[in-house]
């Protein structure tokens, strides 16, 4: 079962790009495993995460892609 969790976190991830080393882009990956790996949801995980960054960087806007398989309308 710990694999299966593994590679369902690794997948979510995979939607927060990476950024530059130290970057505000890079602290929400960072937090988001850490809480997703605590049993919050991913959407949870995102919002926790963006909200601890935007206390050090009020004007950051994190990059998330959408889920696999879901189209965007420009």
């Amino acid at each position: 079962m710990r694999y299966e969790r593994q590679q369902t976190i690794r997948k979510e991830l995979e939607r927060i790009p990476r950024g530059l080393k130290g970057s505000p882009q890079n602290q929400v990956r960072q937090i988001v495993t850490s809480q997703y790996q605590h049993g919050k949801s991913f959407d949870e995980s995102v919002e926790i995460a963006v909200t601890f960054v935007r206390q050090s960087c009020p004007n950051f806007t994190p990059k998330i892609l959408p889920p696999p398989g879901k189209s965007v309308r420009v």
